[in-house]
């Protein structure tokens, strides 16, 4: 599960990359590509962390 979510930040922050080229700077669209890179980016560190601890939610 957690591998799965991972990819699909990456996916996010790959069609991100591929948007801010055609932004200005300053602008709003800017600032919350900023911010998005900076919400997408803690959750692939946090989910890196999640995949090397091997932490099973559903185990009982």
């Amino acid at each position: 599960m957690w591998r799965v979510l991972f990819a699909l930040n990456v996916v996010l922050l790959a069609l991100l990359a591929v948007s801010v080229p055609f932004q200005r700077p300053g602008t709003g669209a800017w600032v919350i590509s900023i911010v998005s890179v900076a919400i997408i980016g803690a959750s692939l560190l946090g989910l890196f962390v999640l995949i090397r601890i091997d932490w099973d939610p559903f185990s009982v």
